[in-house]
């Protein structure tokens, strides 16, 4: 199976780089050549263009920003659409709306293309390991067609349905980890100026009802103040976005969710966009007007 990788970021790197390691021919492109260089040196084939790719590949994965740059990387005069074989697979690995993965994969059926949204779930951490959590919708014949493909870049790969409902799995694991983030922040400052150590409260309640994967990941980073991306607080506020838009579309009330967004929209206009998403945790010590550790 020759497989194409478009969008070589944060994500998209690690998750490339897995495909190679398993022996899959990976076609590679990305606007910033470094990362297609350190891919190529594993064994990646580099490619100049998306046409370069969707000629070369039976399956194309794209790993991208938004919505818009996943339409512009297919539908373009020069893109994926166009340009690859009949018959082939996308898959869109992006974090984009249930709606905007029905379109694409009613455009792409003109062109007898095949379709599946499988957005993850794990950061970058989960990304480096190959363990993510790659939840898949679409024809389920196609499905375990690509399957290898899922299992060399994740630990756990659910197929959930129907096109879109991928995506829509996603974006109910980010209202879950979005709402986490903001409840442990503000549990860890209300702790704190309650005079309790954040270590002896982690190992107070890790292991109780409260814990969770969340918890278990983002409360060290807390602790340390160590806020280097693993999720970017402006990817979960795009994610946000993406969410509130489904749901007025379906007409679901997002009382907490809505909340949640606009605690990351402060953080935004504070310059806060490019920090991890547990740094929402300066939202909550600048409301209490009190820092939880002076480690920096």
């Amino acid at each position: 199976m020759k497989v194409g990788f478009i969008g070589l970021g944060i994500m998209g790197k690690p998750m490339a780089s897995h495909l190679i390691n398993k022996g899959f021919q990976t076609y590679l492109f990305d606007l910033n050549t470094e990362a297609v260089d350190e891919l190529s040196n594993m064994g990646g084939h580099p490619c100049k263009s998306n046409q370069e790719v969707a000629e070369n590949s039976d399956v194309i994965i794209t790993m991208l920003p938004a919505a818009k740059h996943v339409y512009q990387v297919l539908f373009s005069e020069e893109g994926v659409a166009k340009k690859s074989k009949p018959g082939n697979t996308i898959i869109d690995m992006s974090s984009v709306s249930p709606e905007d993965s029905r379109e694409f994969a009613k455009e792409l059926k003109k062109n007898n293309l095949s379709f599946i949204d499988a957005p993850v779930s794990g950061g970058e951490p989960m990304a480096i390991e190959g363990r993510l959590a790659i939840m898949a919708g679409g024809e389920e014949v196609i499905f375990n067609r690509v399957l290898p493909l899922f299992e060399a870049m994740g630990e756990k790969v659910v197929h959930t349905g129907e096109s879109g409902t991928g995506s829509a799995a996603k974006l109910a694991n980010q209202i879950i980890v979005s709402a986490n983030l903001a409840a442990l922040s503000e549990a860890s400052v209300y702790a704190s100026k309650a005079g309790l150590d954040l270590n002896k409260l982690f190992e107070a309640i890790r292991d109780g009802l409260a814990g969770s994967a969340v918890m278990d990941a983002k409360m060290p980073m807390i602790i340390e103040r160590n806020f280097e991306p693993g999720g970017r607080i402006e990817t979960n506020y795009k994610d946000l976005g993406n969410i509130q838009s489904s749901a007025n579309a379906l007409g679901v009330p997002l009382p907490v969710t809505n909340l949640v967004k606009e605690i990351f929209s402060s953080e935004i206009a504070n310059g806060n966009g490019k920090m991890d998403h547990s740094h929402v945790l300066n939202f909550f010590e600048r409301m209490a007007n009190h820092r939880t550790s002076d480690n920096e």
